[in-house]
């Protein structure tokens, strides 16, 4: 059973131990470490036109029914993020060189944050929640058992500080994608140009107030679960900073959008909504 998945959520109840915590807080640094000194491959950081087009959502009817879906319950910004959650992963999985099946990574991406529009609090984790909301909604559009597993996992693991591939090509991704969106974790490994071809495509809007509230909510309704933890541990603090959001305040051409040592110290990372 590995700590974060879909089995471990149901049989903790989502509860995050001391000795989990620790664990994870000792992930991050070496985390941290890790992304400073990967230097990907993939295409190169100027080709806008190629990010832009490889990032376009699959047209297939589960994407379609799982963005219909988020799209009903919003929040726009929340919609936005888990839009762009699918956009930033698909970069640095072009960028790793990695191979994924491209509908079942956007359907994960897509309702990974479900439970923060449609909470259900008998659930003590969000992403426990959302797996399983997750699963009611996959079942209901015919998806194959195995898939609709795989996708309620990696909702339910992209709270981890870091889901390797080895969890599957696309969990690491949703967590990936996330990550970028939520906390700006790799964003010095996108370029200027497409980081800014993407929002302006997919606006950030009140992102950073709307995660804000939903996760003081979350740590004071259940101040057990992961992200309470994470909370308890500054995570505010890495919402407020990303890098994204900075560039926004300060404007496209400031220093502070461009790759340089200020996006390179996002890379340290929290599991993200």
């Amino acid at each position: 059973m590995h700590y974060g998945s879909l089995e471990w959520a149901r049989a903790t109840k989502g509860h995050l131990t001391g000795f989990e915590r620790l664990s994870q807080l000792w992930a991050s640094a070496v985390f941290q470490l890790r992304a400073r000194r990967r230097r990907p491959p993939g295409f190169r950081d100027d080709d806008v036109e190629l990010a832009l087009r490889e990032t376009t959502l699959p047209d297939t009817p589960l994407v379609a029914a799982c963005h219909a879906l988020v799209e009903s319950l919003g929040p726009p910004a929340l919609v936005g993020h888990v839009v762009r959650t699918s956009v930033w992963g698909t970069l640095l999985g072009l960028r790793d060189g990695l191979r994924w099946d491209r509908e079942l990574f956007a359907a994960a991406a897509l309702l990974h944050d479900v439970a923060l529009a449609r909470r259900r609090h008998d659930f003590t984790c969000f992403a426990h929640d959302g797996a399983e909301q997750s699963l009611t909604f996959l079942e209901a559009h015919g998806v194959a058992g195995a898939r609709r597993n795989a996708i309620a996992d990696a909702i339910s693991l992209h709270l981890r500080v870091d889901v390797p591939t080895s969890l599957g090509v696309e969990a690491h991704l949703v967590h990936a994608g996330a990550a970028v969106d939520v906390t700006g974790t790799r964003v010095s490994h996108l370029s200027p140009p497409v980081r800014r071809a993407v929002l302006e495509r997919h606006p950030r809007l009140d992102l950073v107030d709307v995660l804000l509230k939903v996760m003081r909510d979350e740590t004071r309704q259940h101040p057990t679960a992961r992200v309470s933890r994470w909370m308890q541990s500054g995570f505010a603090s890495f919402i407020r900073d990303n890098p994204l959001s900075i560039g926004l305040r300060a404007g496209w051409g400031s220093p502070s959008f461009t790759s340089g040592p200020r996006a390179s110290s996002r890379s340290r990372s929290f599991g993200t909504p």
